[in-house]
C-alpha cells in the first residue's frame, strides 16, 4: 500500500480529522463485532473494507502527530511512542491473522476479531487522551 500524506494540512485541523475517523470507525467495528460471532466471513469482510483507511490512519499519525512529538516534545515521548508501537499489531493483524480466521475454529475466530476490536478502541482511546494533547501542546498558541 502506497499513501501520500499531507505535510501542509495544519497539525490542529490534521488531529481534529483523525478524531473524527475514529469516531466513523466506532461504529464500523460494532458492525463487525455484531456479526463475529454468527458469520465470521462476513466479519472479515467488514474488517477488510476497514483494513485502508485504518492503516491510512495509522501511517498519518506516525508521519505527522509523531513528527510534532518528536521534534518539540521529544522528552515527554515516552507514552506516546508506546501507543504508536500498537500499530505494529494492527498491521500485522490485517496482514497475516485477519484472512486465516474463517478457517480457524469458530470460537477461538471470534474470541481473535473481538480482542482486536477492543484493543483497537483502547488504542483510540489512548490516542485521544496522551498523543494528541501532547502533539497540540507542542504548537504555538
Amino acid at each position: 500500500m502506497n499513501f501520500k500524506v499531507n505535510f501542509s494540512e495544519p497539525v490542529p485541523k490534521m488531529i481534529d480529522r483523525l478524531k473524527r475517523e475514529h469516531a466513523q470507525l466506532l461504529p464500523e467495528l460494532s458492525k463487525v463485532e455484531k456479526v463475529c460471532g454468527s458469520d465470521m466471513n462476513q466479519a472479515v469482510k467488514l474488517l477488510r473494507s476497514l483494513k485502508q483507511v485504518i492503516l491510512r490512519h495509522a501511517i498519518e499519525e506516525e508521519a505527522r502527530v509523531m513528527r510534532v512529538i518528536m521534534e518539540k516534545a521529544k522528552s515527554d515521548s515516552a507514552a506516546s511512542i508506546k501507543i504508536m508501537q500498537e500499530h505494529r499489531w494492527v498491521s500485522e493483524f490485517f496482514e497475516r491473522r485477519l484472512d486465516k480466521l474463517p478457517k480457524e475454529a469458530p470460537e477461538k475466530a471470534q474470541e481473535e476479531a473481538e480482542k482486536f476490536i477492543r484493543d483497537l478502541r483502547q488504542h483510540f482511546r489512548e490516542e485521544e487522551q496522551v498523543v494528541f494533547p501532547l502533539a497540540l501542546k507542542t504548537l504555538p498558541v
